[in-house]
């Protein structure tokens, strides 16, 4: 299966990202990452020209990647800076790749494509994540899973009645709103559940369990798979501002066919200065993504076996709508690519 290589993947949290090497293997491409001393993140293909090791398993000297079977040396744009065999004459091919990384939304964004292609602009709006109104708590897991199973599960959000005992409602699963006009390279699956009580997770976080109100989970999909969802309550009929705004985001980068990176966070634009409630809203995350989740999308891959769902042609829901758009946007931009 072909991956979009013209697109930004979300690579890291700002965080991983350190002066130790970090390896990671993304669209089927193994990759090493680090800071320089300057502290810019440098990403090289992590693999010796040599005799093809890791360079994961090297040393990090300076700004310098050390090859920790010969010795052999490569800078920041894969150039080998050192043979220090023979008489030292560095051969034309000791090169590695080197990728086109920016830090932003306090992650690390990869580009796979064409170098002159990699605009910046083009990341998709994940601001909340560093906005001063919002507080943030976010986690890493490893799904092994196609990344677009995972895509499907959350533009069809009405499987939370029946997976997450924290989402259910008494009253059943949300309304599901279709698109009017769906943009070009943009998916929306929006369901809403007006006037009723709220659940357990909205009961945590402060809302009247007595109180009806207006519960809202908008779900934004960017192509190739990052995903925001406004998730709230409000009061009947009342504006978003007033109510709770918990945006989370899911930003999903294939590893392999059959594997995936998955980084979440929560921001919260109430009780900030609760360290309990990021620590709860943390352990919640865990509990319904890693827990809850996984498991499940993870057994539908085995069942599966093959990263085309929809070579099976599985039964469709009105539920499925955006799912099957966005995946149809993906194949959209991978016949783009193909020469």
């Amino acid at each position: 299966m072909p991956f979009i290589q013209n697109a930004w993947y979300a690579a890291a949290w700002s965080r991983e990202v350190t002066r130790n090497l970090l390896p990671r293997t993304i669209a089927n491409e193994n990759i090493v990452f680090y800071r320089t001393v300057a502290g810019e993140v440098a990403a090289l293909a992590d693999r010796c020209p040599h005799r093809f090791v890791p360079l994961h398993l090297g040393k990090l000297k300076g700004d310098i990647v050390e090859c920790g079977y010969h010795g052999l040396c490569f800078d920041k744009t894969g150039t080998c800076t050192l043979n220090p065999h023979g008489d030292g004459s560095i051969p034309r091919a000791a090169k590695v790749r080197s990728y086109k990384v920016v830090e932003k939304h306090d992650l690390v964004w990869l580009w796979l494509g064409e170098p002159s292609k990699a605009d910046e602009t083009l990341i998709a709006d994940f601001s909340v994540l560093t906005d001063p109104k919002f507080r943030t708590v976010s986690s890493y897991l490893h799904v092994q899973a196609n990344y677009q199973l995972i895509s499907d599960n959350l533009l069809d959000l009405s499987h939370g009645q029946y997976l997450h005992l924290m989402f259910q409602n008494a009253e059943g699963p949300a309304k599901f709103e279709s698109e009017k006009e769906p943009k070009p390279n943009e998916v929306w699956a929006r369901f809403s559940r007006p006037n009723q009580l709220p659940n357990r997770y909205f009961q945590m976080l402060g809302f009247p369990k007595d109180q009806r109100g207006d519960h809202r989970n908008f779900m934004r999909w960017t192509a190739p798979s990052l995903l925001l969802l406004d998730v709230g309550m409000t009061g009947v009929n009342r504006p978003a501002e007033e109510g709770l705004s918990i945006p989370t985001s899911h930003l999903l980068t294939p590893e392999t066919e059959t594997s995936t990176h998955y980084f979440w966070a929560m921001s919260r634009d109430f009780r900030q200065d609760e360290d309990e409630l990021s620590r709860e809203l943390l352990r919640v995350g865990v509990a319904v993504f890693d827990d809850e989740d996984k498991p499940i999308i993870e057994a539908q891959q085995r069942m599966v076996t093959t990263s085309d769902l929809m070579s099976l042609k599985p039964v469709l829901l009105q539920t499925d709508g955006p799912a099957v758009r966005a995946r149809r946007l993906v194949e959209a931009q991978l016949q783009a690519e193909q020469p």
